[in-house]
């Protein structure tokens, strides 16, 4: 199949996550409602069994979707034969990062232009975000590697600057997560539309880092260091990203009344127990675009419904549709977040609904 400019093909190389989610791969129903997984659990010893012989197997992949979009796209989904608690295993990493080599060279071959991370397999300690791919395949590796943290920034700003304003909240937000990689982006971003914000870390180091680059950038007065989750406490607005574990506990319980939470951490500190503790705070998952389902005929969204997509995901599509060449495997640019932003605006995507662990949820104005 020829690609013209205006069908640019990619290809976003995902993996397993839980045990049930190969039925996904079939089933209609579990994409539109994937807590309708309890009617499956009878197959639990059957697909904890596929997910030993999946690791144990020799084949690397499966080519789970291919779809079209908007008309200018051809895009496919590719995830590893890995599961979740494959990664937890530090002696299993070499394996996988073979099959990930695979699968990369593999989708070239079929002729993709750019190809996507998700989830792990972008994973610092895995693949350094990409970074590693690219080294370790040289000159075979003739496309772009992406791993879609700038378009997940700039999401999450978006989704943030519109909730502060909707509710008309004072213009401060308490980040956990402010020196990773799409946090630091965060921190920067909204502090430089003059947005105060408190960066929790224990690494005086880390934060020096990042005040730095905001005198550079001259918003350096609006970012704030926070060695504990109680100088957040009078803070309404909170973004968790990356967190220590156990830190979710400690979180609900400073969190002040009536706070609004934006998430783009994996996995997400507040679990769906943690916050029934606290039904006067309103969760809201970060990291997510949207679009017109009737543009595109994807089927494999890995248990999103129709019309949603992880902004990784995302952001493969738009470096395909600008046709970039460059890859996005480093520290977020921040002079490309709003070039990210506008062009995934023209291919057709934007912020989806409100949801809370991925379920429809209703934002209350103040």
């Amino acid at each position: 199949m020829q690609i013209t400019d205006k069908q640019r093909q990619f290809t976003f190389l995902a993996h397993w996550v839980e045990t049930w989610n190969w039925l996904l791969w079939w089933s209609a129903d579990l994409h539109k409602n994937p807590n309708h997984i309890w009617r499956w659990v009878w197959l639990f010893p059957i697909y904890a069994l596929v997910s030993i012989f999946y690791f144990v197997g020799r084949r690397a992949y499966d080519v789970v979707d291919r779809y079209e979009f908007n008309n200018c796209l051809k895009g496919e989904t590719v995830v590893l034969r890995n599961f979740g608690y494959h990664f937890l295993k530090e002696s299993w990493r070499e394996r996988i990062r073979r099959r990930i080599l695979e699968a990369v060279l593999d989708a070239q071959k079929r002729g993709a232009k750019v190809i996507g991370l998700g989830a792990l397999t972008k994973a610092e300690w895995l693949t350094a975000g990409g970074a590693w791919i690219v080294e370790a395949l040289g000159d075979k590796l003739k496309i772009p590697i992406v791993h879609g943290d700038t378009l997940t920034a700039a999401a999450v700003m978006h989704r943030v600057v519109r909730v502060m304003k909707y509710k008309t909240l004072p213009p401060e937000v308490f980040v956990t997560g402010g020196t990773s990689k799409i946090g630091r982006a965060l921190t920067l971003a909204l502090a430089q539309r003059q947005i105060s914000v408190y960066v929790y870390t224990q690494s005086a180091k880390r934060f020096a880092e990042i005040i730095c680059e905001a005198e550079t950038l001259g918003c350096s007065k609006y970012v704030l260091h926070a060695t504990n989750l109680q100088v957040g406490a009078h803070c309404r607005m909170w973004v968790t990203g990356k967190a220590e574990k156990g830190v979710g506990k400690k979180i609900i319980a400073t969190l002040p009344h009536k706070a609004v939470v934006v998430n783009f951490s994996v996995p997400d500190p507040l679990s769906v127990r943690l916050l029934r503790r606290r039904p006067d705070v309103e969760h809201l998952d970060g990291g997510l675009m949207g679009f017109d389902p009737a543009i595109s005929s994807m089927f494999f969204m890995m248990r999103l419904k129709p019309g949603m997509l992880y902004s990784c995901h995302a952001g493969t599509m738009v470096h395909a549709y600008r046709g970039w060449t460059h890859h996005e495997v480093g520290p977020v640019s921040l002079t490309e977040l709003d070039v990210c932003w506008e062009a995934a605006m023209e291919l057709g995507l934007f912020l989806p609904p409100y949801t809370s662990h991925l379920l429809p949820v209703d934002v209350r104005a103040d």
